[in-house]
């Protein structure tokens, strides 16, 4: 069946390419499935009430991409100050991360004087231990 590709990746154009090559199989596909069922109006029917859908629906598919697609003028201006607001979000995020790089480096050598300590902690009581049991 037709519907709009949500995948990630997939841009406007290339879902219109799609939706457009859709709708021409339909079109060709519903000429041959008409002229196959010949005079069976049961059957002519029901492949034009399918075929309506598909080609209706896929219509609809390509009107939608169509509306969606970006107009030169918006695209350049928008583009120009969303880049301008990325650059700056990306400045300070960049500072953020400076800042928070500095804490857990402090943080780090906070933990290794600590773990420093204890280590000649537990070899100090650990050599107290052994003259006392030696003696």
């Amino acid at each position: 069946s037709s519907g709009i590709n949500a995948e990630y990746g997939t841009d406007r154009i290339t879902q219109l390419q799609e939706e457009t090559n859709n709708l021409a199989t339909y079109m060709c596909d519903s000429v041959g499935v008409l002229q196959s069922a010949g005079t069976n109006p049961e059957k002519r029917k029901s492949d034009i009430a399918l075929f309506s859908k598909l080609i209706s629906d896929t219509t609809a598919n390509i009107n939608l991409l169509i509306d969606s697609l970006p107009t030169e003028e918006i695209s350049s201006e928008n583009q120009l100050n969303r880049l301008t607001t990325l650059l700056k979000e990306n400045e300070e995020a960049d500072k953020e991360l400076a800042m928070a790089r500095e804490r857990a480096e402090k943080q780090l050598n906070l933990i290794k004087s600590a773990s420093s300590a204890i280590a000649s902690s537990q070899l100090k009581i650990r050599a107290e231990l052994a003259a006392r049991l030696a003696s």
